[in-house]
């Protein structure tokens, strides 16, 4: 009952002057729209969705009618240290406003909330490391308050203390009305070392596998070394062909080729002309079938230990004088 005399007389106060003098605009106009949210929430006793409601109004418009709301509310449900707080700001503005009514009326809430204000202290370890620090949930306590009892919400509180280097400490404390706490920091653990990690060898590149040679480039040699067989057999058979031509011709006409027939004669020219092409085309035969044959080796013995595209074949190549062999492809 006390509770609620205390937060009409509050929604009763905020209707008055101070929040008619809030400034005009939207920020203004935004707080005036959630102060109303939260004070309808009040009227239900909706209060932990009230309290929500005042806070957003109090940051876009701090006016006091919304700070002692919003203390209200939070000694409703159960933020006694941070209702406490609020009612000691509020008691300083409404003085510099000369509001005498709520100057009175928050100091007469503070002095009643006192004696039930949980007090809570956290010591520090003797000579803790540099970078040493306190959070109280998720707020960092100051390096000053360290060692002094401060008052705090009741309800579980996590204290976690931390240093570069070291592990971080963390304990849990529940705190009740009326009653005081110490959280005695120990002294920090050094946080293991990271395992070394084992220098890796310099990767050496790998050989590449000596495997056999490309069969492309082994059937390369042996097309060129066949063919150049052939074609020296070829080119004995036509230096026979005009061995024998060129003895007919001496059988015609005698060892000097001399004939007195003019029959004869043209028949001899005839043989002896034979003759020549055959062993042109013999001469020919025979140096590309021994190029073809020395080129084989030259490939075989000459060939990389890695697969290669390579594509050759032998053609002939006839001219006006007789005809010829020639390596043709890619390599």
């Amino acid at each position: 009952m006390k509770h609620a005399v205390g937060a009409l007389l509050v929604v009763a106060l905020a209707t008055g002057p101070a929040r008619a003098q809030s400034q005009e605009g939207t920020s203004s106009a935004l707080a005036e729209q959630l102060f109303n949210q939260g004070r309808d929430l009040v009227k239900a006793n909706q209060w932990a969705e009230a309290c929500p409601k005042f806070e957003a109004s109090l940051r876009y418009d701090p006016v006091l009618g919304t700070r002692l709301n919003l203390a209200t509310c939070y000694e409703h449900i159960g933020k006694l240290a941070s209702a406490w707080g609020l009612y000691r700001e509020s008691i300083e503005l409404a003085k510099k406003a000369g509001d005498t009514r709520r100057a009175e009326y928050a100091q007469k809430q503070a002095a009643a909330l006192e004696p039930r204000l949980p007090r809570l202290a956290i010591s520090a370890p003797a000579n803790p490391p540099a970078g040493f620090a306190v959070k109280r949930d998720d707020t960092t306590v100051d390096t000053g308050a360290l060692g002094a009892a401060l008052y705090v919400d009741p309800g579980t509180h996590q204290i976690a203390a931390s240093a570069p280097g070291f592990e971080t400490f963390t304990v849990t404390v529940t705190l009740s009305e009326g009653k005081t706490e110490t959280v005695a920091v120990p002294r920090l653990t050094a946080a293991p070392a990271a395992p070394a990690v084992a220098s890796q060898p310099a990767t050496q590149p790998e050989a590449a596998p000596v495997t056999g040679i490309a069969p492309r480039r082994r059937y390369l040699a042996l097309g060129l070394g066949g063919s150049g067989v052939v074609a020296v057999g070829v080119s004995l058979v036509f230096g026979a062909q005009a061995s024998s031509k060129f003895s007919d011709a001496k059988q015609l006409c005698g060892a000097n080729l001399a004939c007195t027939d003019m029959a004869a004669f043209t028949r001899d020219r005839q043989l002896i002309s034979d003759a020549r092409s055959k062993a042109t085309v013999s001469t020919a035969l025979m140096i590309g079938g021994l190029a073809a044959i020395a080129g084989g080796a030259v490939v075989l013995l000459t060939a990389p230990r890695a697969p290669e595209r390579a594509t050759a074949h032998i053609v002939p190549v006839p001219h006006d004088g007789g005809a010829g062999l020639a390596v043709a492809g890619a390599f």
